[in-house]
């Protein structure tokens, strides 16, 4: 796809299981095993997809996937295959692109699914993945992930964080165009600092909401998951965007949905629903 002066292309880095109670919090069972179907230990199949925006001199990755610095044991926990390099890095090979070439990181938060391909197994620990590029996020973010709460702190890795000290940062302090028609929004509903990312303005844009909608079964305003740590904020956070969405038929990118890359959305009455879906090869 083709917005705003940028090719704007979706990648699978890999896919991965979490728990299919957690991923819908007070979903009934009953309800979303219809989209989402468990195995036996009730995990769902997640994908973990990332945006790659080329254009305007830059080639742009949005987040990363979940790297390759597990052992056999979390590797048996989250369903997760291993190789020799991240899961992005052979995906961006895999479309021609080398990963020295990338100028821009923008990530949307720093859990380790989003984050964990920010550094890479190195002879003496994790280095990071894209020494070249500028890495941006939320200062709030980076801030939450190097002083975790009890409850996020088996998700922001000090393996994915710590090296970014090394790392050339452009951080933001809430709503911003960061590069040229490259727009983040800040949410807090999730976690701290979580930013979605737009390609473009007005109708027809790309939004990359990352674990604001992670699938399109997320679309209605009150189905969340149990990971989200301020649901009544996300409810208004998740209305304010969609409301746009609707009105500009922008699509939505799905960091998690197994299926599709990309839906659009309608309205009727104050409900939301998928209408449609969108490639993003």
């Amino acid at each position: 796809m083709i917005k705003a002066g940028y090719t704007v292309t979706a990648l699978s880095t890999g896919q991965f299981r979490l728990d299919g109670g957690a991923m819908f919090g007070n979903v009934p069972k009953v309800l979303w095993e219809r989209q989402h179907p468990a195995d036996d230990k009730n995990r769902i199949l997640l994908e973990l997809r990332v945006l790659l925006i080329e254009g305007h001199g830059r080639k742009i990755l949005v987040d990363t996937g979940s790297g390759n610095q597990w052992d056999p044991k979390e590797q048996s926990i989250f369903a997760l295959t291993v190789d020799n390099d991240p899961g992005v890095v052979s995906a961006l090979r895999a479309k021609g692109v080398d990963p020295d070439s990338i100028t821009d990181v923008v990530l949307t938060h720093l859990h380790f699914d989003h984050a964990g391909g920010v550094t890479r197994r190195g002879p003496n620990g994790p280095v990071l993945t894209f020494p070249n590029a500028t890495h941006h996020l939320q200062r709030s973010n980076l801030d939450t992930a190097r002083a975790p709460n009890e409850r996020e702190r088996a998700s922001y890795l000090p393996r994915n964080v710590d090296p970014l000290a090394d790392a050339r940062l452009a951080l933001a302090d809430g709503t911003s165009e960061i590069l040229d028609d490259i727009h983040v929004e800040v949410s807090d509903g999730h976690t701290t600092g979580l930013q979605s990312v737009r390609v473009g303005s007005g109708e027809g844009a790309v939004v990359f909401t990352a674990d604001m909608l992670p699938t399109a079964a997320h679309v209605p305003v009150s189905w969340m998951m149990g990971y989200d740590l301020c649901p009544r904020t996300l409810m208004k956070e998740k209305r304010s965007l969609l409301e746009r969405a609707a009105r500009y038929r922008w699509a939505i990118v799905l960091e998690h949905d197994p299926c599709r890359d990309a839906v659009l959305v309608s309205e009727k009455d104050g409900r939301f629903q998928s209408a449609g879906d969108v490639v993003l090869a």
